[in-house]
């Protein structure tokens, strides 16, 4: 097929379509100058400033929103913001106040207490490490011929006062049978029992209800005559004395409760020697002393009995025990002190704060007091447990 079959395009440079175009273009002008031309361009006008209106409007609405949320922000989470950032600020003054306290007050006190107790430690031990030394070389030990005499006039001196001492400074009798229940099960495997120093016969009650045959030892009459009348078998005397008495490999198991530190270290060791003696083979000695580790102990509740000779450390006696041909068993620390006694308050005053340094400056505080609550308010007593 060649081109000339196809029709013929338009031109678009054809005079005529030019022409035409053009009286188009001029027909619109003239009728945009027209009344009604002008009404028309008018009323498109005045639907562009409508929607320009419009849209300056929804500006302005969304300004007055921004402003509303800026004024929100401002007046409702601002203010608690400021009041957490105040609730810190104290929580951290309260912290570094405490902090102070416990560098300038608590920590010297406490240093100088625990100096104080070493120095005691240092010269117990150098006298007991003696004691060791002249027992393995099998020397006699150096004996004060005295001690028993001034044993006897301190007793004599105290006798009216000493029931008194002991509701005071031990507890009352209740109290007590609560506090040795823990020794029934060993006694009972080990009759007979002798009770050195058993006072108000606690725990001769106790071994009585539950069959054990056992005998007390008291220096103080008045108490002796006292444990008589309940029934209780009792040999008044100073417990050295009574000791050096008895015959050799009669009992099961010897009870001394809080009695050896009313005894000078050299009349302590005369007693385990004797209290060896008397003891059956693989026979048992229970010894509770008050515990002068923990500082409230050992720098001041020790010291209300004035007929306590010194402090007693758990280290020291195991020592002489050793010394004397004991084997030891157990040691046990006894008798926490109450919460309401401890430094740590329960309910805790950093819970609500959320500041990883002031929470990690608290953990580190209550440490401390954990630390502290251990050596001032740490167990009362102690108790060991050794074999013949």
């Amino acid at each position: 097929m060649g081109g000339e079959d196809h029709a013929a395009s338009p031109d678009p440079t054809d005079p005529d379509g030019q022409t035409e175009n053009d009286l188009l273009s001029w027909a619109k002008r003239l009728y945009a100058l027209t009344p009604w031309g002008a009404r028309r361009k008018m009323e498109n006008l005045r639907t562009g400033l409508t929607t320009v209106e419009d849209r300056l409007d929804g500006i302005e609405s969304a300004l007055r929103t921004i402003q509303n949320d800026l004024a929100q922000t401002r007046d409702v989470r601002l203010g608690p913001v400021e009041k957490r950032t105040d609730t810190l600020e104290g929580a951290l003054r309260d912290v570094s106040q405490e902090i102070g306290r416990l560098r300038d007050e608590v920590f010297p006190a406490s240093a100088a207490r625990s100096d104080a107790l070493l120095q005691r430690l240092a010269e117990e031990l150098e006298e007991v490490a003696s004691l060791a030394e002249r027992s393995l070389r099998k020397e006699p030990l150096p004996l004060s011929s005295e001690a028993p005499v001034e044993q006897g006039r301190l007793a004599d001196a105290l006798a009216e006062v000493q029931p008194l001492l002991l509701e005071s400074f031990r507890g009352g009798e209740d109290e007590i049978r609560h506090r040795l229940d823990r020794y029934l099960p060993d006694l009972k495997t080990a009759p007979p029992v002798l009770d050195l120093g058993s006072g108000r016969g606690e725990l001769l009650l106790m071994l009585r209800e539950a069959g054990i045959e056992s005998t007390g030892v008291e220096g103080d009459r008045a108490l002796a005559e006292a444990a008589r009348r309940r029934g209780l078998k009792i040999i008044e005397g100073e417990v050295l004395g009574v000791l050096r008495e008895q015959d050799p490999e009669r009992y099961g198991a010897v009870t001394a409760i809080h009695l050896f530190e009313h005894l000078p270290p050299a009349h302590l060791a005369a007693v385990l020697a004797e209290i060896r003696r008397v003891l059956q083979p693989s026979g048992l000695l229970i010894a509770e002393c008050p515990n002068p580790h923990t500082l409230r102990v050992g720098a001041a509740l020790y010291w209300r009995d004035p007929t306590h000779q010194r402090p007693l450390l758990p280290e020291t006696l195991e020592l002489m025990l050793r010394a004397a041909g004991f084997k030891l068993e157990s040691r046990e620390l006894l008798h926490p002190f109450p919460p309401d006694q401890l430094l740590l308050d329960d309910e805790g005053g950093t819970g609500a704060v959320t500041d990883p340094e002031i929470s990690m400056l608290a953990e580190r505080v209550d440490r401390l007091r954990d630390r502290l609550d251990e050596i001032l308010n740490g167990p009362r007593d102690f108790v060991v447990r050794a074999r013949k």
